[in-house]
């Protein structure tokens, strides 16, 4: 990032970052984990950006040193409180979450997995929103570029980032439709020269665009160069698979 974080939103970035790649890993558990406590931190960065003592459950106390920070579940009524809007559906979704993760670390988990996973991307979506919103960053500041493509599948406050990008691409009038391999996100491709292609979303300047000389087709890869030709990333990849399918083979006997 551009601008210096707070100790809150710099541990509120490592935990949103362990929750993607959980959730990408099907690691449901500790995606639960991490992405609630996501949440907690980032919503006490909005507290303390009012005052640094709101984070504290009893704000009365003449010392702070062994108080309390106020529990996940009453984060959103205090911010509500003091102006910065949750809706009750949001509230809801983040007790829930922090009722799992409870059970998750403490007790034995009673919740449906099968729920779970088609409602974490929603409390995902919520932080981006929020860190929008109320903290003024955008969700790519934060994430790295390797988490692109999870999320431009995964969350619905990315189909924000990849507008802006495409607006981008389109206004450069040299744009190509293929996907960028990078973060997966299409029509946000612009070519620089004859060959090299750009990112508007991830700023990849790695790929070409070219015709492979296996397939024929015209696409957007890392090329290898030889004397027989180029091939492109799906050639290289069949070739290799066909390799160690050879080499079994051969060990088997066959």
């Amino acid at each position: 990032m551009n601008k210096k974080i707070s100790p809150l939103l710099s541990s509120a970035k490592n935990f949103l970052v362990e929750a993607m790649e959980n959730y990408d890993k099907r690691r449901l558990d500790f995606a639960i984990v991490n992405t609630v406590t996501a949440t907690e931190l980032v919503l006490k960065e909005r507290l303390v950006r009012i005052h640094p003592c709101l984070i504290f459950k009893n704000i009365d106390a003449n010392k702070f040193e062994n108080e309390q920070t106020v529990a996940l579940r009453h984060l959103p009524k205090r911010l509500n409180n003091l102006g910065v809007s949750i809706a009750t559906e949001e509230s809801i979704l983040i007790r829930t979450f922090a009722d799992w993760r409870n059970q998750i670390v403490h007790h034995m988990p009673l919740f449906d997995k099968k729920a779970a996973h088609l409602q974490l991307p929603q409390l995902l979506d919520f932080i981006a929103m929020f860190l929008r919103k109320h903290l003024d960053i955008p969700l790519e500041e934060l994430l790295p570029k390797r988490l692109y493509k999870t999320a431009n599948g995964l969350l619905k406050e990315w189909e924000r980032v990849v507008s802006e990008a495409r607006k981008k691409a389109k206004l450069d009038k040299r744009t190509i439709p293929n996907a960028c391999p990078l973060c997966g996100a299409s029509d946000v491709l612009s070519l620089i020269d004859e060959r090299q292609v750009r990112c508007y979303l991830c700023g990849s300047k790695k790929y070409v665009y070219d015709y492979c000389t296996q397939c024929g087709k015209k696409t957007v890869s890392t090329f290898s160069s030889y004397d027989e030709g180029n091939f492109c990333d799906e050639c290289i990849d069949a070739a290799g698979d066909h390799y160690i399918q050879m080499l079994i083979d051969i060990e088997r006997g066959k």
